[in-house]
């Protein structure tokens, strides 16, 4: 019997997945062997999985940016023959994620989710204090800072404006940075000659605004903050703000509570150009150009992508932000979530797409960026000594193509 073996995030919309490969084999005679793993061991397997050695997976959930580093290297399949030889459509994905998992004309993973920016928001207490739901990022700083004063003159000293990542990494400070806050200030992260352009007056302007943010309205802990502890902060009720993407304040309605009823989504504020820019996470899976099993593999990311699995897993764990277009038109997925958060999901998708520099480093220049704009969070250097920082060490990696 061929064997299958698939990695993917521990993550609640994929915690479906023993059970679905199980159904697989059931209708194909193709066994699978799955792996769920969580971060730092998830980033190595994917690595090894995309070396260039015998991968210890056939088929992996993977980071889109290590995509495009793995594929520049040739240690990805491209699907293009196997696209044309079934027939199979891309047309119910959005062009943005299309985009994500293509570099050189080829296409290299195919996409399951989708995921962006959006405001989160304590609608209860904007409404209570009579503050206006930010449209913009100085509007953002300054609700912030309003809802902040006002709740701690109630006597709660223990609160927050803004719950934001601030942890240093590629998917943490540096995916708010390089996908909302730089993006809206129009930087350019190289210029046409491969040159890195980070000490500019537009980062300068960008990082400025969001370490003012985080300093004046985000909790002390904040230079070490992860997604998971902005969303605990947020669902404990410390924070009335966190940008997060949409599928975090599904999980939030999930569990219910106080804070769930009392809590809103929005599009992300639009920054001083007038421009909307949400970012976009969109893993796909891709198969390992060394895969002895590249043909089964490929049936069982059709099999794991189709619309009708997507809805099953959308169901049964909350999340919202899928790569398939068609299930916001269909009954049971709308049925199923909050009507102002797939309102806010659907209307982000026109501004989703994914801004952070796509090299041949993978997250590294990610990485070496937001190791320097935590040390300005933390008053260690100014930000333009970070970005200077940051302009050499990116440049030592060499071009990014």
């Amino acid at each position: 019997m061929t064997t299958v073996r698939v990695m993917q995030e521990d993550w609640g919309v994929f915690r479906n997945l023993p059970a679905v490969a199980s159904r697989f084999t059931e209708e194909t005679g193709i066994d699978v062997e799955v792996t769920l793993t969580v971060i730092p061991e998830m980033w190595e397997l994917m690595e090894r999985s995309f070396s260039g050695e015998d991968p210890p997976f056939d088929l992996v959930g993977v980071d889109d940016l290590l995509l495009v580093q793995a594929a520049r290297a040739g240690h990805v399949e491209p699907l293009g023959d196997l696209i044309a030889t079934d027939g199979y459509s891309l047309a119910d994905f959005p062009s943005s994620a299309i985009d994500a998992v293509s570099d050189g004309g080829r296409v290299w993973g195919l996409p399951y989710c989708h995921v962006s920016n959006v405001l989160i928001y304590r609608a209860d207490l904007f409404e209570r204090y009579g503050i206006t739901v930010p449209d913009t990022l100085d509007e953002l700083t300054a609700a912030a800072i309003a809802v902040q004063d006002a709740v701690r003159a109630d006597g709660r000293e223990d609160f927050y404006g803004m719950a934001i990542r601030g942890a240093p990494n590629c998917g943490l400070n540096f995916w708010i940075v390089g996908s909302t806050w730089g993006p809206s200030y129009g930087v350019r992260w190289y210029d046409d000659d491969g040159r890195p352009t980070l000490d500019t007056p537009e980062l300068r302007a960008a990082v400025e605004h969001y370490l003012e943010l985080v300093r004046r309205a985000g909790p002390p802990e904040s230079p070490t903050m992860d997604f998971m502890d902005c969303m605990e902060c947020y669902a404990k009720g410390r924070a009335a703000m966190t940008i997060e993407p949409a599928n975090e304040a599904s999980i939030l309605y999930d569990e219910g509570g106080a804070v769930a009823e009392g809590t809103r989504t929005a599009l992300i504020p639009a920054g001083p150009l007038g421009t909307r820019h949400a970012g976009l996470y969109c893993p796909p899976y891709a198969i390992p150009s060394l895969s002895r099993s590249k043909r089964a593999a490929w049936e069982l990311a059709k099999f794991l992508c189709a619309p009708e699995q997507v809805l099953d897993d959308a169901e049964r764990s909350g999340f919202v932000e899928v790569a398939r277009e068609s299930l916001f038109a269909e009954p049971r997925f709308v049925q199923r979530f909050r009507l102002e958060l797939l309102e806010t999901t659907v209307a982000t998708r026109a501004y989703a797409r994914g801004e952070r520099p796509v090299t041949r480093y993978g997250m590294e220049v990610g990485n070496l960026i937001g190791d320097e704009i935590v040390r300005a969070l933390k008053d260690e250097l100014s930000v333009e000594a970070a970005l200077r920082n940051a302009e050499r060490t990116v440049a030592a990696l060499g071009p990014p193509g």
